[in-house]
């Protein structure tokens, strides 16, 4: 089954975590001779608060915000992808806007990846149930298969 895998998508939100995952993505990848596909989500303020119900100022700030992050997150792949990849031809970077898990499902769909590969942050209790686990939903909503990597705990 892993032989088959030609396309893997790692989630990156810039965390050690995250980082952590695409490290087991591209270890993966050089294995099997996979593409790599770095993915960040940015997550609109209005994902959180409807946007009818903000007001004009606030609707134009949070553009603002959201084009300035989403450039500060293309230009951060850009970096690892050079730093991390060596500016592999194998390797794609995109920026998406929206609910993370929703973007990832679908972005996996459109770009026919064959593998998730991400680490969890290990929340539980009250953090995990306030924040969710992005990496159990994708698990759960996800038409590929996904390895999620548990962080090596200290001894």
């Amino acid at each position: 089954m892993i032989q088959n895998v030609k396309k893997i998508l790692a989630p990156i939100d810039f965390s050690d975590f995250s980082m952590e995952g695409m490290r087991g993505a591209k270890e993966l990848a050089a294995d099997v001779g996979a593409e790599v596909h770095l993915v960040h989500v940015v997550v609109p303020h209005f994902h959180i608060i409807p946007l009818p119900l903000a007001t004009s100022g606030d609707q134009s700030f949070e553009q603002t915000r959201e084009s300035a992050m989403t450039q500060q997150a293309e230009e951060e792949l850009t970096r690892i992808k050079k730093d991390e990849f060596g500016n592999s031809p194998k390797v794609a970077t995109a920026v998406l806007s929206g609910s993370p898990v929703k973007m990832l499902v679908e972005y996996a769909e459109q770009n026919s990846i064959d593998l998730i590969v991400l680490s969890t942050h290990g929340r539980s209790g009250v953090d995990r149930v306030m924040i969710g686990s992005v990496a159990e939903k994708l698990v759960r909503l996800a038409h590929c298969s996904v390895l999620v990597l548990r962080r090596a705990r200290a001894s």
